[in-house]
């Protein structure tokens, strides 16, 4: 029993193992694994355009606090006082920060977006590749079945010819044939249905019949004359010769 099952289990592995060494199959996973890396190429694109967007957005809001902080300034030393000088150094000192992390993000901002480029150049040349590789891979695919069918014709051609179809097939309808007329055979000796007698009336029927169509013949060529009525009831001979004369 155990034997029984470790054999099916080795046939099953055995399986598996060829099936996935068929390069068929092997063409179809790698089909599959560049379908799959394709939102992969995607997801990249998404995380680099995300970033740009990102330092665009911070970019935008430093460039508004440098404009409300200057317009700030310029109101506080238009006032004149020495309350409105002393925020507007406060103010100033928040501009000085706000121009520094401003120009550190235009900085990101110019990479993040040469990235974002590069990267988009770079995923729609492998998209085209893969796409490519994969029609490649599909057209492959497809001229292997045609092989495959053209090989089974082949094969089927080659072993019809080798066996000789049209020979096997007389020599069975012969053997069936042989097969039948003992049958019958065998049914008229075990009933006792052969007729003997039967059979010696039609054969001298048929010589009576062969008889007269020659007769008729010799008469139609002057060899003979045809017979009398009495001539015929007399003697069953097929006919008088020209130039014989009846018996007495």
């Amino acid at each position: 029993m155990f034997a029984r099952i470790s054999r099916m289990l080795r046939a099953w592995m055995g399986f598996f193992i060829s099936l996935g060494e068929d390069p068929e199959v092997m063409l179809e996973d790698a089909i599959e694994e560049m379908r799959i890396t394709m939102p992969k190429l995607n997801s990249v694109l998404v995380a680099t355009r995300a970033t740009v967007i990102r330092l665009e957005e911070e970019r935008n809001q430093l460039a508004t606090q440098d404009r409300n902080l200057t317009g700030s300034i310029q109101a506080a030393l238009r006032d004149g006082t020495p309350a409105a000088r002393s925020l507007a150094e406060e103010d100033a000192l928040t501009l000085q920060q706000v121009r520094i992390d401003l120009q550190s993000t235009d900085e990101q901002l110019t990479a993040a977006s040469s990235a974002h480029d590069s990267a988009k150049m770079s995923v729609e040349s492998l998209k085209t590749r893969l796409k490519g590789k994969i029609e490649t891979i599909q057209k492959a695919l497809k001229e292997r079945q045609k092989s495959l069918v053209m090989k089974s014709a082949a094969d089927a051609i080659v072993e019809l010819q080798s066996y000789g179809v049209a020979a096997t097939a007389d020599k069975y309808l012969d053997k069936i044939k042989q097969e039948v007329a003992e049958s019958k055979a065998a049914v008229e000796v075990a009933t006792g249905t052969l007729d003997t007698q039967g059979i010696e009336r039609e054969r001298t029927s048929r010589r009576l019949k062969a008889a007269g169509i020659l007769q008729q013949f010799e008469v139609e060529m002057g060899i003979s004359r045809p017979v009398s009525a009495a001539e015929s009831t007399a003697a069953p001979s097929v006919g008088t010769r020209v130039g014989e004369k009846p018996g007495p």
